[in-house]
Order: structure tokens, then sequence, then C-alpha cells
């Protein structure tokens, strides 16, 4: 019952979560080079983690929304 309110609540904010995690791992990316580059550390392992958590809510939603259609 939960997945399905999860779904709905998705299937409106999709957008949201897609630019969030594009935006998360364009940082991350750009992070990363720069502290391959100079070797100071610039938190990317932060960005890494957040475009991470916002692919699970992707994904889960979308799993959800079969769930409410099936």
């Amino acid at each position: 019952m939960v997945s399905v309110y999860f779904g709905l609540i998705f299937s409106y904010t999709w957008l949201i979560w897609a630019f969030a995690f594009v935006f998360c791992l364009v940082s991350a990316i750009r992070r990363a080079v720069r502290e391959a580059a100079d070797g100071e550390g610039r938190n990317s392992a932060r960005w890494t983690f957040l475009a991470a958590l916002f692919f699970s809510v992707i994904i889960g939603g979308l799993t959800s929304l079969l769930f409410v259609t099936a």
C-alpha cells in the first residue's frame, strides 16, 4: 500500500528528481576531475552519494508505478 502512495507522489514530482540527479551527477564528475588534477579534496564523495540517492528514488518511483498499474 505504501508503494502506491510513493508511486503517485513520484508521478507528480519526477521532473524534480530527474533534475536533481543530473545536477548532482555532473557536480560529482566535475569535482572528481578537479580532485584528480590538483590532489585537493573537493567533496566529490558527497555529490556522488546524493546522485546515488536521487537515482534510487527514481528507480523506486518507477518500480512503484509498475505496482500501481498492475
